[in-house]
């Protein structure tokens, strides 16, 4: 067992004082001005061999790309259990008009709507701000379920992320895994979808790789992603189903020069 004396004096390290310290560690501890570190990740037990599909809460064995607000609207939260009372409060983290970037924290109230006082263009994440959720928790505009807190997790598990306008995210790695086993015949086929909604509009598919079981991408360069872009890491196994798939993506978020 290690035993510490007291002398007087405070033993100080790099770390600590930040003065030569990986330029890396300085941005996740926030020392590092408009730089904010970013991790997606999102998980499914629905993957089928249908169509590509993003992987979240709402993915089916059909497949099919994530239908996006048309307009900034407020959301309805509830839960599938009178549990979620409202001690129990979420952290809605997204875009509103202009893909400005917005934060509401509210209190759920079980099986009862409650409706947000902002009006949402994007879904980042949604998390349980005091506590786990014992039901399912949706957030809906109109009748479209946009994001979902699976029961007992906490938070949502969507690999979908729309970039704030004014700044630009630089993807640095991405990592995929799927039940899929070496012994099958069946492959996991993976792509990455980006829409540019502020820079032109387009839609393309790019990084689109087939692995089985497990795939690694540090890039050697970080990825640029304009604001406005909305990014969906999909997956379509060749053949069977259901197969369960998680992704795992990160990078640094930048103001751009001249956004302020």
């Amino acid at each position: 067992m290690t035993t510490f004396n007291t002398t007087g004096v405070v033993a100080d390290s790099i770390t600590r004082n930040g003065k030569y310290e990986p330029f890396e560690l300085q941005v996740a501890r926030g020392l590092i001005t408009y730089h904010t570190p970013i991790e997606i990740f999102g998980f499914s037990t629905s993957v089928g061999s249908t169509a590509l599909g993003p992987v979240w809460e709402g993915l089916t064995l059909s497949g099919g790309a994530y239908a996006y607000p048309s307009s900034a609207a407020q959301l309805v939260l509830v839960s599938t259990s009178a549990s979620d009372t409202s001690a129990l409060s979420v952290q809605i983290n997204g875009l509103g008009a202009g893909f400005v970037p917005i934060t509401e924290v509210i209190a759920l109230n079980g099986t009862s709507n409650v409706t947000t006082v902002n009006s949402f263009l994007r879904i980042n994440s949604i998390v349980c701000a005091n506590g786990l959720n014992v039901g399912v928790i949706t957030a809906k505009i109109g009748s479209t379920v946009y994001a979902q807190i699976n029961a007992g997790i906490g938070q949502t598990q969507m690999a979908i992320y729309t970039v704030p306008a004014g700044y630009t995210f630089y993807l640095s790695y991405l990592q995929a895994d799927a039940s899929v086993g070496f012994t099958s015949s069946a492959y996991m086929k993976m792509a990455e979808y980006n829409k540019f909604n502020l820079t032109g509009g387009n839609t393309t598919v790019t990084g689109q790789v087939t692995y089985v079981q497990s795939y690694n991408q540090p890039f050697t360069y970080p990825v640029a992603h304009p604001g406005g872009t909305d990014i969906q890491w999909q997956v379509v196994a060749s053949t069977g189903s259901p197969y369960a798939a998680n992704i795992f993506a990160g990078g640094v978020l930048i103001l751009n020069e001249g956004a302020l």
